[in-house]
């Protein structure tokens, strides 16, 4: 294969970090009691500072930001809306044959929803997992981080996340995967013996 063509391949490999070009990143502590946080769009991160207390090391918190920028990585907000459409034109027409507006809804949550939401938070744990190993941060502590936020769920009943979140107990379990833990290493241990990681941060 001739070297025009190896380019070629390799670009069209590369997702494309166009939207990411104008972002301003900022994290925003909000003092409340709350074991949480989010991004909104234009990369403003909320972090509250009950998740601050439940969560001390550089390590953990660098595991909850890299999640966070995960999902604006992947443009998780873009595809919810895209989503949400779909859903809604899928609905209109169920509603057309049969006239349960509450059961199509609890079926298109049930079926459709969650398991797409879930999905996306699995994609940000592991964008979240290598951009914090590449900013030097130890990955190893990322999966009990996200066991200790499953914990920290049940003890308060935040039914939400469980309901839209996959269990912490398997999102440690990907992370830990030979593959996955293999990979975000090679990226810290890189990154902390000053070598330059070719094409990683293009790769986002």
């Amino acid at each position: 294969m001739n070297k025009s063509r190896k380019k070629g391949l390799k670009s069209k490999s590369q997702p494309s970090v166009e939207h990411l070009q104008n972002t301003k990143w900022e994290v925003l502590v909000v003092n409340k009691d709350v074991v949480n946080a989010f991004c909104l769009p234009g990369g403003k991160i909320v972090v509250f500072t009950g998740l601050l207390r439940r969560f001390s090391s550089d390590n953990e918190i660098a595991t909850v930001l890299g999640h966070e920028i995960g999902h604006v990585v992947a443009r998780h907000s873009a595809e919810r809306m895209t989503r949400h459409l779909f859903l809604t034109l899928v609905q209109l027409v169920v509603l057309a044959f049969v006239y349960a507006p509450d059961l199509v809804q609890s079926m298109s949550t049930l079926f459709l929803e969650l398991p797409f939401s879930r999905s996306q938070e699995l994609e940000a744990d592991h964008i979240g997992l290598l951009l914090m190993a590449a900013a030097g941060y130890d990955p190893r502590a990322a999966p009990h981080v996200y066991e200790k936020l499953d914990e920290t769920a049940k003890s308060s009943e935040i039914l939400q996340y469980i309901t839209t979140h996959p269990s912490g107990k398997k999102r440690g379990e990907r992370l830990r995967r030979t593959g996955t833990m293999e990979e975000a290493l090679r990226i810290y241990e890189g990154r902390n013996q000053g070598t330059v990681i070719e094409g990683f941060l293009r790769a986002f």
